[in-house]
């Protein structure tokens, strides 16, 4: 049985070198490490020690991977935009554990409607940011009304993350942002960047990983 907090599933709804941000480059595939930080509720201040600090998700055109270690279980989320599909795939070596979860159209739109549908305005504030040329972008969520400031870059061009898709479309690849997930307000930060070959079935599960529900896998990671 999986033991995770519910707010991590998603992460699971990534012989190169460094990429110098110089100058405007077109990455097609490639893996990017986020820093990440957490805004929890109250009823979830417990589980801040338990969540990853760092996220790299692996991209090939429009397919993308978000692994995550979270100590008892990896878990990589998978995720193709242009057909929207996403899986995870977990893999417990304590338990012997090997699993993959495939969500339904209808779970996909569940999770997306907890995602804010950001407008953005650009402000006109340059910032050399993490060694990207940066530009701000002012987001407001509609329904909450709630303001955030994010930085993008033109230096580089690369496909959304799994991590940046919510605000990859403000005219830039996003370097410093927010986001969103189960509804928790999750900072992050591009820690490095690689232009590398992602393996062959990188992004599919093998033969030998157990089917599983996603209903299923949050009952047993204590969601609901």
């Amino acid at each position: 049985m999986i033991k995770s907090p519910k707010i991590t599933i998603l992460f699971l709804l990534m012989l190169a070198s460094e990429l110098p941000a110089t100058a405007q480059k077109k990455i097609n595939e490639g893996s990017v490490t986020y820093t990440v930080s957490y805004e929890l509720p109250p009823d979830k201040q417990q589980y801040g020690d338990m969540l990853p600090k760092e996220i790299v998700c692996y991209f090939r055109g429009d397919s993308t991977a978000a692994i995550v270690d979270q100590g008892a279980a990896t878990v990589k989320g998978v995720s193709v935009f242009k057909t929207d599909y996403h899986s995870l795939i977990i893999d417990a070596p304590a338990s012997g554990k090997k699993i993959v979860v495939v969500l339904t159209p209808d779970e996909v739109a569940q999770e997306k409607a907890g995602v804010p549908q950001f407008t953005g305005k650009k402000s006109g504030e340059t910032q050399l940011m993490d060694g990207y040329n940066c530009f701000k972008v002012t987001l407001t969520d509609p329904k909450s009304s709630a303001v955030y400031d994010i930085w993008l870059t033109n230096d580089i061009d690369m496909p959304p993350t799994s991590v940046s898709r919510a605000v990859s479309s403000f005219g830039g690849v996003p370097v410093k942002f927010v986001t969103f997930n189960n509804g928790v307000k999750i900072n992050a930060d591009i820690k490095g960047l690689k232009e590398q070959a992602v393996p062959p079935g990188f992004f599919t599960a093998s033969k030998d990983y157990e089917p599983m529900s996603y209903t299923d896998l949050k009952a047993a990671s204590g969601g609901n």
